[in-house]
Parts: C-alpha cells; structure tokens; sequence
C-alpha cells in the first residue's frame, strides 16, 4: 500500500516539475543559452564544477550567446545581464532591491546584515551605519592603513629575490585593519597565526560550491555531506572570534560604575581616543531604531558582515594590483616617482587623509585595476515583482546575475580592453563612457557598497607604503595566474610575486 502512494506523489509531482517548468521555458524562449536536457536543463552542467571551471564558463557564455543569457536549472531560470542599461535598471529599481536565493547560502554565517538584509530591516540598518564612512572618521583610520602596510612590505621583504604567494598574507594585512577600525581593537593578524583567515576561506569555497549545486542548496541534504563538518567547524571559529571582539568592546564602552552603559560622549572609541574616531562597532552598539537598542543577533550580523567584506574583497583588490604593477613596470615607476614627489623618500613620513587625496596617478592606476580585476565579479538580484525587462516578461522571484566582470572586459564599453590603460580614466575619457554603469567594481545604486570609500584609502595607503619600500616584478615573464570567484575573485595559486627593497 505504502509503495503505490508514494509512486503516486512523485508521479504528481513530476507532472507539476513539468507543467511549470514548460510555462517557464516558454516566458523565457527569446534569451538564447546553452541547450539542456528534459527536465534537469543545465543542472549537470554545473554539478562538481570547480569554481575556476565555473568562472570561465559564464564569460564563455557571454561571448556565444550575447549580454543576456540564461541557464536552465532544476531550481529556475537564472538570466544573466552584461550590459549596461539593464545593470543600470537592475541595480536601482525597487522592484529589484532584494538580494538573491544564492544569498541564503550565507544565512547561517553572516545572518541578514547589510549585504542579505531586504527591506525596512536594510534601510534603518543602512541609515544607521552610514555616519562610520564618514570622511572625518575615514582620516583617523589612516594611521592604521599606514602601520599595517608598512608590516606587509616588510613581510614581503623578508623573502627578498624569492617567490612570495602574497595573497595570504594580504589577507592578515587587511583583517588587521578591518578589526582595528571597524571594531576597535588590537589585531596582531600579521604577527600570530590566524584561524579566521583560513576559516572565511574555507567556508567561502563551500558556500559558492553550494550555489551551483541543485542537490546541496537544499539543508537537509547538505547535512549529509562530508563538506558539513568542515562547514560547521569554520562557522564556529568565525562566530567565536566575532563574539569575542563584540564582548571586548562592550567591556571597553562600559562605563566606571559597572553599570552597563555605553558612554557615546566622553568614550568614543577606547583604542583610538576621541568621540570623531568612533569604530563601527561603537556605533552598533549605541544605535537605537524606533528607540529600541539593536540585539546582540543583529550586531553579531553586522560585525561578521563587516569582516567578511571588510577584509576578503579588499585583500582581493590589493593582490591585483600589486599583479599589474609588477607586469607593468613603467606603471609601477610612475607611481612611485608619484609618491616620492608626493610623500618624500624618507619611509618614516607618515601619509595623511591629505597625502593620499594628491596621488592621482594612483587613483587612475587603482581604477584600472579594479576594472580588469573587479573583487566582486558577478552579483545577484530577484524580482520583488512582475516586470518588464528589454521587452520579456520577467515573473516574480526570478534570479537575476549581473556579469560585472564581463562588462570590464568588454571592448564595446573599454577598448583594448585586456591592456592596463590607466589614462583611460582621466576626466575627459571617463566623460566619453556611454554608461557609467558599464564600470561598477563597488556596484551602484541604493546597494551599492557602504565601504567603498574606506576600502579606497586603504587601497592607496597599502600600495604607497609597499611600493614606496619595495619594487615588485613578477616571478618570470608572462606570468599571468588562473582566477577562480568564490563570490570573490582571487588567484587560484595565491599570487606569486617577487620584491626587491628601494
């Protein structure tokens, strides 16, 4: 009896999986994509891909089948925009201001913080969080973008003439950073050993292999998997060391008397002395929304969400263009002889708000990097509902991906656009671009990224003090390393440059 009941639900499902999937398939006929099979459509396509493979693959696509395509899952349609004008409409449309499923992938690390979050929840917490990026703030957060760069150049020196897989040890470099400003206390990342590094790496790697696999996106099964335990160990040390930094700061914002209550007037921030050098943290944990104090959930969300995009995409952003200035030698001297003129020899001058605003060659140089060697190549949106895009009728919660690192690549929008042109970028260039949305490496409307500012100067302030002390070459010529995205984009062997002091 139990058999033919279930042989039946199953029938009735199929029947619903092809019903609906055949109402999809016609709404969707006139965007081309690769040819799939009955019912599973692409899905095999992607199963047990590495992130590499799966990478290259969407350019690929890009290039056979236009700015817009679609993948056919088991799950849905997945349509992908390299274009401009509907990245323009995407990334600023309210019915598009709500981040993916793929993003639930992230829930039980990074919870709905800013980057899942939807919503009323997204916009007070936005609003709130803002005032830490202030430009005031920003400039007493450049003695540390200073201090921790000098550690890094002199890290790389210690392996002078050598080979050094510098990615990792960027990564330390800008988790000092992320913890000392953004949470207000001491990080020795660079110095001692640090678990939380490897475990965002890891857990990253699970959870984009996670996004491309139909039969692990759903919880239940990815439990049975081998990759859960390591999933789970490295969700734990993340957590412990978020915790930790939380309840080192309240300890440091409590008052005298014990009694529990942040001192916004006279504390400030503890590490760095005055009320203007507030760290993010300190903003959580004395913001009020609707006069209600945010629960200890939602700043652990914000924390984590602040040390992951804190400190991954800028490590990222850093490797790439330690890379183009190391295959790029007549960049990289100019860029020095910017900062010599700028800064001064002397490796003991510190470099202020003021300093790095008057290297302008660098910006151009930190533009074009960003544009070949985007951190964040390919993002995610669902439609909230119904809507028309480029004349096809788009159903409510359709994954929508748009291709960024397409988008830098391709010669409609930048000519010649696997050369480092920096100059591309001067004023009067930049004006001739058809869209600005053709170049988005922080994305752009109401989500674009709330750091971006913060991630600039500690992009300049890194590549002076490390140029300044250190020439980079590559480790032989033509030396160009494979990328991989694991919702950033990296180097697959780490990045192997070499450095010679001044």
């Amino acid at each position: 009896m139990f058999f033919p009941i279930v042989l039946s639900l199953l029938l009735v499902l199929s029947v619903y999986v092809w019903q609906w999937r055949r109402r999809l398939c016609r709404v969707f006929r006139s965007i081309p994509g690769p040819p799939g099979l009955p019912l599973v459509g692409n899905t095999l396509q992607l199963i047990g891909k590495s992130s590499t493979y799966l990478f290259h693959m969407l350019y690929d696509l890009e290039q056979l089948y236009g700015s817009v395509y679609k993948l056919d899952t088991m799950s849905g349609f997945w349509l992908y925009y390299n274009e401009p004008e509907y990245v323009e409409r995407i990334m600023t449309g309210p019915e598009f201001n709500c981040k993916s499923a793929d993003y639930d992938m992230l829930l039980d690390w990074l919870g709905t913080g800013l980057l899942i979050s939807n919503g009323n929840k997204w916009f007070t917490h936005r609003k709130a969080l803002t005032p830490a990026f202030h430009f005031k703030i920003l400039e007493n957060f450049v003695p540390v973008f200073d201090e921790k760069g000098a550690i890094l150049a002199m890290k790389f020196l210690s392996h002078t003439g050598g080979e050094v897989p510098i990615f990792p040890l960027v990564k330390l470099c800008t988790l000092d950073v992320i913890v000392e400003t953004a949470m207000g206390t001491v990080s020795n990342a660079q110095s001692e050993k640090s678990s939380y590094t490897i475990a965002v790496e890891d857990i990253s790697a699970i959870v984009f292999w996670r996004m491309f696999n139909v039969v692990h996106r759903n919880d239940v099964l990815f439990r049975l998997n081998s990759k859960f335990g390591s999933y789970s160990r490295c969700l734990r040390t993340i957590r412990e060391f978020t915790l930790s930094i939380i309840e080192k700061r309240r300890e440091a914002l409590t008052d005298s008397d014990g009694k529990g209550e942040c001192l916004p007037e006279e504390t400030g921030d503890v590490l760095m002395g005055s009320k203007k050098k507030m760290a993010l943290l300190d903003i959580l944990l004395q913001t009020k929304i609707d006069g209600s104090p945010l629960t200890n959930e939602e700043i652990r969300e914000e924390v984590d969400t602040f040390m992951f995009g804190g400190h991954d995409t800028t490590a990222s952003a850093i490797t790439f263009l330690l890379y183009s200035l190391a295959k790029h030698p007549d960049v990289q001297q100019k860029v020095y002889e910017e900062i010599i003129s700028v800064a001064g020899e002397s490796s003991h001058t510190p470099f202020t708000l003021s300093t790095l605003n008057d290297l302008k060659y660098l910006d151009l140089v930190i533009k074009e990097s960003l544009r070949l060697f985007p951190p964040v190549p390919y993002i995610s949106r669902t439609s909230l509902k119904e809507v028309n895009l480029g004349g096809v009728t788009i159903p409510a919660n359709t994954k929508l991906s748009l291709g960024i690192y397409n988008m830098h690549h391709n010669p409609k929008y930048f000519p010649e656009p696997e050369n480092f042109l920096p100059e591309r970028f001067e004023a009067e260039r930049a004006a001739e671009k058809q869209n600005p949305y053709a170049y988005v490496p922080f994305s752009a409307g109401g989500r674009n990224c709330i750091g971006q500012k913060f991630a600039q100067y500690e992009l300049k302030s890194t590549i002076s003090q490390v140029i300044r002390l250190c020439r980079v070459e590559l480790p032989y010529p033509g030396y160009e390393p494979p990328l991989k995205a694991e919702m950033i984009l990296k180097p697959q062997d780490d990045m192997l440059l070499k450095f010679f002091p001044r």
